[in-house]
């Protein structure tokens, strides 16, 4: 298999693995959290697609987020919810509470489509070279902040390949991290883990 359809069948097999963890949330589980200064779990579940998007968007491509696109403003309003990463926990706790397990499973099914139909557009030579990702955030004041620019300094000098297989792994730690926090709340609920 080469890389390109390497980081397809990641992407598609983080957003099946988010499908199955997210489908059957109860609203009182999408707002559960674990222990005091962590994130909702509805944000966790949020933040993979949405660093998706800003990863293949913002820092590689230099277009529009899928969220920031007419449908989704008028939609769902995800455009509202702030940088997916890089947040306050009061940020990131009214992301989880302005959308929906629906809402963040359509905008997951909306990112992987732009995001595979990108990657057939991609080269393997393509892959080893470093996106313009410093000029392509001066169109998002929110991207030029401390605290964002903090967040990403480590990724300046990363290859287009790099960056993304980052996000694709980047996704699967944090579907492990919800699927432990979704066991812990029907643990506490006593509803008891499901299959």
């Amino acid at each position: 298999m080469n890389a390109i359809a390497l980081l397809a069948t990641q992407w598609t097999a983080v957003n099946t693995a988010l499908h199955g963890l997210a489908r059957d949330l109860r609203p009182d589980e999408w707002t559960y959290r674990v222990a005091p200064g962590q994130n909702l779990l509805g944000f966790t579940l949020w933040h993979i697609p949405a660093c998706q998007d800003w990863t293949v968007q913002t820092w590689v491509r230099n277009v529009p987020e899928v969220r920031d696109r007419d449908a989704w403003r008028s939609q769902v309003g995800l455009d509202r919810l702030g940088m997916a990463f890089g947040v306050s926990l009061d940020e990131a706790d009214a992301a989880a509470r302005a959308v929906t397990a629906d809402d963040v499973l359509a905008y997951a099914d909306a990112v992987l489509t732009e995001n595979l139909g990108w990657l057939r557009s991609v080269t393997e030579s393509d892959l080893g070279r470093v996106p313009d990702n410093r000029a392509h955030l001066t169109g998002h004041p929110a991207y030029r902040t401390a605290q964002y620019q903090a967040e990403v300094r480590s990724m300046w000098s990363q290859t287009l390949g790099e960056v993304v297989a980052l996000d694709a792994g980047h996704g699967r730690g944090h579907l492990g991290e919800a699927t432990l926090v979704k066991e812990l709340a029907r643990l506490r609920s006593g509803g008891g883990a499901r299959p």
